[in-house]
Order: structure tokens, then C-alpha cells, then sequence
């Protein structure tokens, strides 16, 4: 049976009040005056969400390039708040990580999205406009059930796409050349 596509109920309210609602579930971002409940993520979303959070933690780690987060929230310049599923913070800019809230405050270097039927359209396109205006210069979009593969790079007109592999092959980023995740693999 498909998958039917809903559109994620959305709450009027002022920032004020959105920081007021208490921790999830359930767990909203805050886009352009609304508090807009997002998914609790399936088994599957969490395995690929892992994965590729840990190959990150590791090939960052191990360069000292920066951090990778998951299950973060990301307060945008402009004012939204978003969580995406991966959030990635190269070492020059580790200040936008504000350790005693425990959130991003700033432009992430790297945001990932793992979409699924029910969220594609909210990922990429409301999220994705929000975060172009933000500035967020990389952007990828992982594909819950092909495992597809699209790297996303800021331009003043808009995202273009880099690199996209389908579900099983290599996929070698333009922001990391020598990172190598294929994820079909990686989740056996």
C-alpha cells in the first residue's frame, strides 16, 4: 500500500511561544510563524540516519575537521529553527554550537535530510528554500528507501546539484572527495 503524503500540521504562534512548548514528542520546527510538527523517524530512517552519522563522526574525527550531530536544533539567522536529520560544523566554525543550550546558533556547514514518502516535499522544497536563505552552503538529500544520493551547493540564484548516485553505488561528496559512503553496503 503507497504511502500517502500529508502535509505536516502547522501552529501559528510567535517565537515566544514556540520556545515556551515543552520538549517533544511532539517535536516541531519553526518556520516563518509556525511551529510545524515534523515525523517521529521509522527504524529504517534511524539505521540510515546512524550510518551515516557515524562514517562522519569517524572520517571528521580523524582529520579534525569539525563535528557531525543528529537530532539537533539548528536556530537559523533568519530566525527559524530547524532540525535536520545530520547536522555537520567544520572546525572554524564550531563556535555556532552553543554547549549549554545544546543547539546550533548559525549557519551549519552541512545539513542532511533523509526523506521519506511522507516528508520528501517538505524536505526539499520548504526546507530547502529555508535553508537557501539561511546561507547553508552544502546540502544533502538521502532518499529513505532507494538509498539515492543528491549533494546540494549554495548559489545566489538558488541549489545546485553536484553529485547524485543512486541507492548502491559510491557516493564520493564534492564537500569531502575523499569520504566514500555507500550506504546499501552499510546497512547489510
Amino acid at each position: 500500500m503507497a504511502e500517502v503524503k500529508q502535509r505536516p500540521k502547522r501552529i501559528p504562534m510567535s517565537r515566544e511561544e514556540f520556545e515556551k512548548l515543552p520538549e517533544g514528542p511532539p517535536f516541531y520546527d519553526y518556520i516563518g510563524g509556525e511551529a510545524i510538527e515534523v515525523n517521529r523517524p521509522t527504524g529504517r530512517h534511524q539505521d540510515i540516519v546512524g550510518i551515516v552519522w557515524y562514517a562522519l563522526r569517524s572520517f571528521l574525527g580523524e582529520r579534525k575537521l569539525g563535528r557531525v550531530w543528529f537530532d539537533i536544533d539548528v536556530l537559523l539567522p533568519t530566525g527559524d529553527t530547524v532540525g535536520p536529520d545530520i547536522v555537520v560544523l567544520l572546525s572554524e566554525h564550531l563556535d555556532r554550537y552553543d554547549e549549554q543550550k545544546g543547539d546550533i546558533v548559525g549557519v551549519p556547514d552541512l545539513v542532511i535530510e533523509v526523506s521519506s514518502p511522507s516528508t520528501a516535499e517538505y524536505d526539499r522544497v520548504e526546507k530547502m528554500q529555508v535553508y537557501h536563505q539561511a546561507g547553508v552552503p552544502w546540502v544533502w538529500m538521502i532518499d529513505q528507501d532507494s538509498l539515492a544520493v543528491e549533494e546540494f551547493q549554495w548559489t545566489p540564484e538558488g541549489y545546485l546539484r553536484v553529485s547524485a548516485v543512486k541507492g548502491g553505488d559510491d557516493f564520493r561528496p564534492k564537500l569531502f572527495p575523499e569520504l566514500v559512503l555507500n550506504l546499501k553496503a552499510l546497512l547489510g
